[in-house]
């Protein structure tokens, strides 16, 4: 192992405390900033404090993640960027998942980040704003790897990931950061792949609040990038913030700094980007309660607010023996922002590939009550173009109701009412939708789920040591190895 490495694996996060005279350290007395309170709470997040049950579910995010990743493999925006990550080419010191090949920290970040977010299959939460903070792992895996450290500080570094952008998404922005323009579920991981990867570099306080600081000045996302007819970019949203906030951590590493007031200055993100924020939720510290027991996972390859009416769709139909060839009218069920939102537009009645098509109400509805599912192989070109989901999307009135925007935010619920061709009427509502931090997942069905989405690149005996792998992150302590384990 490289000395670097070597030198690195005696700084883990999860066995002893930070080490203060790594070269990231500060002259002089740190301030009381924003920033400089954010870099304590995280500081203040060891793995041996941590919960059994929080760690537990850090390892159900990790492979719920993997699995997307996996299942997200083959999309072309991965392909696309894995191809432009060999072309830059990079120190071999990180793996690119499914490859297996090693490339720069920051560059498998970016690679890594764009798979898992492909399918749309990863986890969700929304407060003012929404998040998928999975994101969080490619960076907690490539600067972990790099550092040469262990499971528990990849663990650890990602239920610090989670605990940043969850608060961003919780305690900032007027109304949110989506209806100011900001896609939020990427400019909020500017701050915690910042902040995750400084803990695994070692940093000290006022490193880390410059690392914050530098990646929050450069790495906000617009919202157009989800209106309208949705781009391929979507999957890379999430993974170039993460790359950029890595970098932003390695340049704070050797002495870079960035602006004190980077949250409340008279130009900062608060109130240029956010517009306001809760700042004492933002950085109060942890008092039993870790953000990362409120994700939510998806079932379904498709946007957050589908999950419910999908899941409706599918059991009126099932529930009900329905034949869909007899259905004349559907009636689908929302909340009121279903259809305030900033990324709903007329381009989703009407999806034109697959990145539009999981943000379509209508099409995800009618495709699920034809082919009783919801994952990729509902998003081929063939099936979007399928005359008969199509002719059932017409079907489809798409009405507002008091009673589940009653429900809203906590839960995206939703209800489906169908009426046949002899009159008779069925209706379905899903308040909660599996996967929901209120219904969740099994550890079965995440296992489930990893089955379905690698078994078209991983063998039955490859999967299940990929599985066992994950349950036994902890106990880890070569990540080259782990990581070989999702080599397809």
């Amino acid at each position: 192992m490289a000395e670097w490495r070597q030198a690195a694996r005696r700084r883990s996060i999860g066995i002893v405390p930070v080490d203060r005279g790594s070269r990231g350290s500060r002259r002089g007395t740190m301030g009381r900033h924003i920033r400089d309170k954010m870099a304590e709470l995280v500081l203040s997040i060891r793995y041996e404090d941590l919960p059994a049950e929080v760690i537990h579910q850090a390892k159900r995010l990790v492979l719920d993640t993997l699995a997307c990743a996996l299942g997200g493999f083959d999309g072309p925006p991965s392909r696309i960027v894995r191809r432009t990550v060999a072309e830059l080419g990079g120190r071999a010191e990180s793996t690119v998942l499914g490859e297996g090949t090693a490339t720069s920290c920051a560059l498998a970040t970016l690679a890594n980040g764009t798979m898992l977010r492909y399918l749309d299959n990863n986890d969700y939460f929304f407060r003012r704003d929404t998040a998928h903070a999975s994101a969080n792992l490619a960076p907690a895996l490539a600067v972990a790897e790099r550092q040469g450290l262990t499971g528990r500080d990849v663990l650890a570094a990602l239920i610090i990931g989670y605990e940043v952008q969850l608060r961003l998404a919780e305690f900032a922005g007027r109304p949110n950061l989506w209806e100011r323009g900001w896609r939020a579920a990427a400019t909020n991981v500017a701050f915690s792949s910042a902040a995750l990867s400084a803990r695994l570099l070692g940093l000290d306080a006022g490193a880390m609040a410059d690392a914050l600081a530098i990646s929050g000045s450069h790495n906000n996302t617009l919202t157009q990038s989800h209106s309208g007819k949705i781009p391929m970019m979507k999957a890379c949203a999430e993974a170039t913030v993460a790359k950029a906030g890595v970098e932003a951590a390695l340049l704070a590493k050797n002495g870079l700094s960035g602006p004190e007031e980077i949250f409340e200055g008279k130009y900062g993100w608060i109130r240029i980007v956010a517009g306001d924020a809760d700042t004492e939720g933002l950085t109060r510290p942890i008092d039993g309660h870790y953000k990362i027991m409120e994700s939510c996972m998806k079932p379904y390859a498709a946007e957050m607010m589908t999950q419910s009416p999908i899941e409706a769709a599918i059991d009126v139909v099932t529930g009900n023996g329905i034949d869909v060839a007899d259905v004349r009218r559907i009636e689908a069920r929302f909340h009121d922002y279903a259809f305030k939102k900033p990324s709903w537009d007329a381009k989703k009645l009407a999806p034109e590939n697959r990145e539009t098509a999981d943000h379509s109400f209508t099409y995800c509805i009618a495709v699920a009550m034809i082919d009783g599912a919801c994952g990729p192989e509902q998003f081929t070109d063939a099936k979007l173009a399928d005359p008969k989901v199509r002719a059932l999307m017409e079907r489809i009135d798409l009405v507002t109701d008091a009673k589940l925007t009653a429900l809203f935010p906590e839960t995206f619920a939703a209800a489906i009412k169908v009426t046949l061709a002899s009159g008779e009427t069925f209706e379905s509502i899903c308040e909660y939708p599996p996967g929901h931090s209120k219904n969740p997942l099994s550890d079965g069905e995440v296992e489930a789920k990893f089955k379905r989405l690698a078994g078209g690149h991983l063998g039955d005996g490859e999967i299940g040591r990929a599985i066992d792998g994950v349950w036994r992150l902890d106990r880890c302590e070569d990540l080259g190895a782990f990581m070989a384990l999702f080599a397809v």
